[in-house]
């Protein structure tokens, strides 16, 4: 789904790399519409000559399209008003069901379109590698998969009717031609003049179009800002001046919005009297200079004009899908962005972890900054690891490489004394929990958060509170109305903090995890609700590998090993009591903290 080229053959390369065959299909049943359309139309000729009986005069008008009524008296039907109304009526009904089924496919290839564009682009984000979206704006994924998707849509249905009219353009001009070539070739190139008045018009239509596309983009990274840090803008006041922002950013969008509203409202207002004024100058020019016949131009002309409805259609259809057509280049890039950036994992399924979780010698720099410098930790099974130091010590970073999310520079990363990268990281981190100092809870209900939308079935609600009771989490549950049915509200804004991280451990029990990694699980919680909660890791301890991040030393005075972190390298180990004895800054740490 990648688009290249911005013209017409370069769209038609993008449409046909997603739809595949549905969209020669389409085209194909266009053209049929298209032909039998033309042939329908060109019987109104010698059904008006049949009305006069003039015979001759018929041959004239229709020029080389006598050929149409030659091949009905060959099969032995004179050319009457009876004989020509019952073939219009045969060519006019298949036409309409051609027409009827070219609709319903045209609908089914939209339909088709913009649900493999949604499914490729939620595949790409479930293949991005973590790294690689750190380096993208929110704002430009979030606009992409929402607005721009939707603007596709009414891109891809402006492109194929203006296929549609296209394939009628040509029909009908092949036929006039063959009515009366001087008149079609006179009418063909001032219909070809008019589309190079408008080329500069398109263009400038083409480029506004993106450029609302990247204002999108720029909007929807703002408001996500804006409602992810509302209570701290509203607090301080400054939700006013960033207001102020937003509107600019509105404003400029409308100014575009209007500048094509502008060019739409300027090519249609000139396109009529334009299609007028060919016509009248053609037929003075073939009938006075060029001494044309009049029946034959009357026929060409109804083909021509015909085809130059068309051709305003297709104009028009060419006009609506440029004002869209920047979602293409948008939605493109961005998939571009997240097939560079996806992750690369082996194919060994993990099965689980037998012995331990090693780390040797790792090395991660950020541009020319070194986070990690050759640390080497390991982890037994079942034993509880603590990461401490201060802050930028590099203790993240390692949590971020244990779980796969991050690829050394350097080192090795080792399950079971296999490297990760050969094993595929989804089987992996199957086996994982995280629990971050911002726990994530979703706008649901308790017991859907917590099984992340697992199935009710009873063996799964049997599970359900057989975990809710090793969360700690039973009384709670019990005092709601709703009970495991109360939603929570957008990121838990109806529980209180401590709630939240229980929930936060009861899903990661629940998918029965391996390997927990907590991530200052308790740092932004009160000393009480802090110790309720270190009460519930404690309960785990010996029954899971936890990795824990501890910015309060008071909560990993149990765990199995300590390693001491300062600006990417391991300093010390050990357990806290050792710990305590052989580390001058580790004691220094214990003193601040006034343990």
């Amino acid at each position: 789904m990648i688009y290249k080229q911005e013209n017409l053959l370069g769209y038609f390369r993008f449409y046909y790399s997603v739809v595949g065959r549905r969209l020669l299909v389409s085209i194909f049943l266009s053209i049929c519409v298209s032909v039998l359309d033309g042939l329908g139309l060109s019987m109104f000729m010698p059904l008006l000559q049949s009305v006069s009986n003039d015979g001759n005069a018929s041959q004239k008008s229709m020029g080389q399209l006598h050929y149409i009524t030659d091949a009905i008296n060959r099969l032995g039907f004179s050319i009457t008003l009876d004989t020509v109304l019952v073939t219009l009526t045969i060519l006019f009904a298949i036409k309409g069901a051609f027409k009827l089924l070219e609709m319903k496919y045209q609908a089914s290839v939209v339909q088709y379109f913009m649900k493999k564009v949604r499914h490729q682009l939620v595949k790409g984000l479930e293949n991005l590698s973590y790294r690689g979206f750190t380096e993208l704006d929110a704002g430009l994924i979030q606009n992409s998969f929402i607005a721009e998707v939707q603007r596709m849509s009414g891109a891809v249905r402006n492109f194929l009717t203006y296929s549609q009219a296209f394939f009628m353009l040509i029909t009908y001009v092949a036929f006039a031609m063959l009515a009366n070539y001087q008149f079609a070739i006179l009418l063909a190139i001032c219909g070809g003049g008019t589309n190079l008045l408008y080329s500069s018009v398109y263009k400038k239509m083409k480029n506004a179009s993106y450029e609302v596309s990247k204002r999108g983009t720029s909007f929807n990274s703002f408001m996500i800002q804006a409602v992810h840090h509302f209570k701290y803008l509203k607090a301080t006041n400054y939700i006013k001046p960033y207001s102020r922002k937003l509107d600019k950013v509105i404003d400029q969008t409308e100014a575009l919005n209007n500048k094509i509203s502008h060019y739409n409202a300027v090519t249609t207002g000139l396109r009529e009297p334009m299609v007028v004024m060919m016509v009248a100058l053609v037929i003075y020019l073939q009938i006075n200079l060029m001494g044309g016949q009049l029946g034959s131009i009357i026929l060409s002309l109804i083909l021509f004009y015909r085809a130059l409805n068309y051709l305003i259609q297709m104009q028009q259809n060419w006009q609506n899908f440029l004002q869209s057509s920047g979602s293409l280049k948008s939605v493109s890039q961005i998939a571009e962005l997240m097939k560079e950036k996806a992750e690369i994992v082996g194919t060994e399924t993990f099965s689980g972890i037998n012995e331990k979780i090693s780390l040797v010698d790792v090395c991660v720099s950020y541009s020319d900054h070194r986070v990690l410098n050759k640390a080497t930790i390991n982890i037994p099974k079942n034993n509880t690891v603590a990461l401490v130091g201060e802050s930028g010590s590099g203790k993240t970073t390692l949590a971020n490489i244990i779980i796969g999310l991050i690829k050394p520079d350097e080192g090795k990363v080792l399950l079971d004394g296999k490297p990760i990268s050969a094993f595929n990281l989804d089987t992996y981190r199957g086996k994982v929990g995280y629990i971050s100092q911002e726990p994530v809870i979703f706008n649901d209900d308790i017991y859907n958060n917590i099984t992340f939308w697992d199935e009710r079935t009873p063996e799964n609600e049997t599970r359900f509170w057989q975990i809710v009771e090793l969360a700690s989490l039973t009384d709670f549950i019990d005092k709601l109305p709703g009970k495991e049915n109360s939603r929570l509200g957008d990121n838990g804004i109806l529980i209180s903090g401590g709630q939240k991280q229980r929930i936060s451990i009861a899903r990661e029990l629940y998918k029965k995890a391996e390997l927990l990694i907590l991530d200052e699980a308790t740092s932004a919680l009160d000393s009480e609700t802090e110790l309720a909660i270190q009460e519930n890791i404690e309960k785990l301890h010996g029954k899971y590998t936890m990795v824990v991040i501890a910015h309060r030393l008071s909560t990993i005075r149990n765990v199995d090993r300590i390693y001491l972190l300062e600006q990417g390298s391991i300093i010390e180990s050990g357990d806290f009591t050792s710990m305590v004895k052989q580390s001058s800054k580790f004691k220094r740490m214990i003193e601040l903290q006034g343990l």
